[in-house]
């Protein structure tokens, strides 16, 4: 089996080599993804995730800085660059991605980044008592 960090290092490769179709081999059946304005759950979190990620930018890539193991547990830090939806280039964006690997399987993402303090996209703060969140799961509540 796998590593944790080989298990996450294919998933960006997968996501910069036009291969995103086949991202959702790489996580578990009950797989949580987080980021800033959205949770997605279940089967199809992965490909929810993508779809959420589609109208936010033009593309984005990860210009990695250090990594932090422990266990299953895998951390990424770094800076994103891009072009935005307005074609505007942007980098040097924090990121902070947290990975849980399970089996082999991603079990949990969850992800902090700066677009929206930089600029990159739309910042709508919720009002207090209102949820900002976007909540998708594939399973009936």
């Amino acid at each position: 089996m796998d590593s944790p960090r080989v298990i996450v290092e294919e998933f960006f490769d997968r996501m910069e080599d036009d291969r995103r179709d086949t991202v959702g081999d790489l996580f578990a059946e009950d797989a949580i993804i987080t980021l800033p304005g959205a949770t997605f759950e279940g089967p199809t979190a992965a490909y929810d995730f993508l779809d959420f990620l589609g109208p936010r930018y033009e593309w984005a890539a990860k210009e990695f800085d250090r990594w932090v193991e422990a266990g299953d547990t895998v951390v990424s830090i770094g800076r994103l660059y891009g072009v935005d939806n307005d074609g505007v280039e942007f980098e040097d964006v924090r990121y902070v991605d947290v990975y849980e690997v399970s089996h082999g399987l991603i079990q949990r993402l969850d992800i902090w980044n700066d677009l929206a303090v930089d600029g990159v996209v739309p910042f709508e703060p919720a009002e207090r008592g209102d949820s900002w969140v976007t909540r998708v799961s594939s399973e009936e509540e």
